[in-house]
């Protein structure tokens, strides 16, 4: 969600830019066929990034499988103090959002209505 960015940033100890160097990419999401961009963390897949952290991810992006490079080998969201609204709405729950269950249509419409407005507040990133 937008302001998530800084205060992640705020509890790793690095600037914003320093964030997405390491640990975010942006992702493409679409929502009635218009495509805005909004930060995710990387993902890795064995020892190689799906998309390396610093890029805009391409299309494949969300079909590869992989982990959240936040967390620990032990499976536990090493920022979990500061988890992304994202990560606390599904509860860990494969088939809930907010605590009820969903299509992927309304998880899109959702953070697509809370980013649209902040495109301009996003890095510009390269392509993967």
């Amino acid at each position: 969600m937008p302001g998530e960015v800084e205060r992640l940033a705020l509890h790793l100890g690095v600037n914003s830019e320093e964030l997405f160097k390491q640990f975010l990419i942006l992702k493409r999401l679409v929502h009635r066929d218009k495509v805005i961009w909004v930060p995710a963390p990387a993902k890795k897949k064995a020892q190689r990034f799906v998309t390396k952290p610093g890029h805009r991810a391409r299309e494949y992006h969300e079909s590869e499988k992989g982990t959240c490079v936040f967390l620990t080998t032990e499976g536990l969201c090493s920022i979990h103090a500061v988890k992304p609204y994202e990560c606390r709405a599904y509860m860990g729950c494969r088939h809930t959002f907010q605590g009820r269950p969903y299509k992927s249509s309304q998880v899109e419409a959702y953070f697509y209505s809370h980013w649209k407005g902040h495109q301009d507040e996003l890095p510009d990133l390269p392509l993967a």
